[in-house]
């Protein structure tokens, strides 16, 4: 028994939070946490108590709802501002708990806010990383995918072309040239294959010309190869974008219309991007179904499609948002801080 209440003890004073046990309004005991901030701030112990307390006791009041609030509530939490000496304030949470109310025990924890709101950052962070991770390995299992059903299907064919050449005889000219004419064909569309996967990857315009003409391209494909009618319209040519951030907005573009083309079966996609005081603005509407949203909260394809581009966005500090409404449409915009954008318009219809 000695040895466990040694470890309790431990457990005690290695706590992160400040801990202050009463009894009949007297201390009886605080962990080294507490012992430090009575210490550097000059807490005066009995007027915690005293606010406990009283947040307590409002609880207490003769009306049915605060009864049954009060039976399933273990303590009264208040929050707490203390100011030091260097002027940083320091923001705890104050939980005061009556551990034996015949007795006259009570409890006080002080947790640190900042510590919690840290601790969250860390498991949003963490949960961030495995959102972005599964988006990631999503779109390695699709380039995946397409090179076994394009590319390689293709090259393998073209192989068996060869193979049936060096079995034609030599004085059949023609059957050679049909087979070679079959074989180059063959090459020629594993050839525009690769190059669609390269496009998909990383378009090399991106690079070369900018974000504007880098979505033109790709409204430009996708029309030819949907027959959806996507309209570009540009007022700013972006180009004063970090490249990173340029990157971004081409991918959410990208992720935007291939939602539209597959979930919403829109007939019409308009992307328009915009220059502001302050911030550059993206838009993607379409006029497809539309879905509801709140229901795509919960974790599947569509909702990690939708959080993947969310989590890109707030990576470099833009905003985010999607509105949608059942057969009226989806609506996706993003803003990123821009400022000094050269005003330069144009509109296209691809």
């Amino acid at each position: 028994m000695l040895e466990i209440a040694n470890w309790i003890q431990t457990y005690f004073n290695q706590s992160p939070d400040a801990i202050f046990l009463f009894k009949n309004d007297d201390l009886l005991v605080s962990n080294q946490p507490a012992q430090r901030l009575v210490s550097v701030l000059k807490l005066d112990t009995n007027y915690l108590l005293q606010l406990g307390k009283n947040a307590w006791s409002q609880l207490s009041n003769d009306d049915c709802a605060s009864c049954l609030i009060k039976k399933r509530l273990k303590g009264a939490t208040i929050p707490l501002t203390f100011h030091q000496a260097t002027g940083h304030p320091l923001h705890f949470s104050m939980i005061y708990r009556p551990l034996d109310e015949k007795e006259s025990v009570y409890a006080l924890t002080l947790e640190n806010r900042e510590q919690q709101q840290r601790l969250s950052q860390i498991e949003e962070q963490r949960l961030l990383n495995k959102y972005v991770t599964e988006a990631h390995e999503k779109e390695r299992q699709k380039i995946s995918q397409d090179l076994h059903d394009s590319v390689a299907q293709g090259i393998y064919a073209a192989i068996m072309g060869i193979q049936r050449l060096a079995s034609v005889p030599n004085d059949n000219r023609q059957q050679v040239q049909n087979i070679s004419t079959a074989i180059e064909k063959q090459l020629y569309a594993t050839l525009k294959e690769i190059k669609g996967l390269a496009l998909d990857i990383r378009p090399s315009v991106l690079d070369n010309f900018g974000l504007v003409a880098a979505i033109k391209g790709l409204a430009q494909r996708l029309q030819a190869s949907t027959g959806i009618t996507i309209n570009v319209i540009a007022l700013t040519a972006a180009d004063k974008l970090a490249t990173s951030i340029q990157n971004v907005l081409y991918r959410i573009t990208q992720e935007a219309i291939n939602n539209a083309i597959k979930h919403a079966h829109s007939t019409e996609i308009n992307i328009i991007i915009t220059n502001h005081n302050n911030y550059l603005q993206l838009e993607v509407l379409d006029n497809g179904h539309g879905f509801d949203v709140r229901q795509q909260n919960g974790f599947n394809g569509h909702s990690l499609g939708l959080m993947n581009m969310n989590e890109r966005v707030k990576a470099y500090n833009g905003a985010f948002t999607i509105k949608s409404k059942i057969n009226k449409g989806t609506a996706v915009t993003v803003k990123f801080p821009y400022n000094n954008i050269g005003k330069d318009m144009v509109r296209e219809n691809v």
